[in-house]
């Protein structure tokens, strides 16, 4: 059992080391707003989805400058309605490159960087 313990220790240390030397500072969340505005990447949601607004809450005050197209409110934001309809919508959130590329579900502020092609060098 100690050599199992010890084992586990050291290995899990060495990962903790490793990831440590891997991993890269999270993106502003104002910064990465900008950046998926300005490369035209869109953001489809619905005000009552619970994904939507952790979404949301990964971006803070930076949320308002999210590319955000709202799905379901079609009497309110009818053309915002129709292009979620043209997109082929199926899951809250989702976001769009424009090349097509899609990614459903909350996604982390580090994820949405690299898949956006923003630079994570400072």
């Amino acid at each position: 059992m100690i050599r199992l313990f010890l084992l586990g220790t050291l290995s899990s240390a060495g990962l903790g080391l490793f990831a440590a030397g891997m991993a890269h500072a999270a993106p502003d969340p104002a910064a990465l707003a900008d950046h998926l505005s300005e490369t035209k990447i869109l953001y489809y949601g619905s005000w009552r989805c619970p994904a939507c607004q952790a979404q949301g809450r990964l971006f803070g005050e930076a949320v308002t400058k999210l590319p955000y197209v709202e799905c379901a409110k079609p009497k309110e934001l009818p053309i915002q309605a129709a292009a979620c309809k043209t997109a082929k919508i199926r899951a809250y959130p989702t976001w769009i490159l424009p090349t097509g590329e899609r990614r459903e579900g909350v996604q982390s502020l580090e994820e949405l960087q690299v898949w956006s092609g923003m630079s994570t060098t400072p």
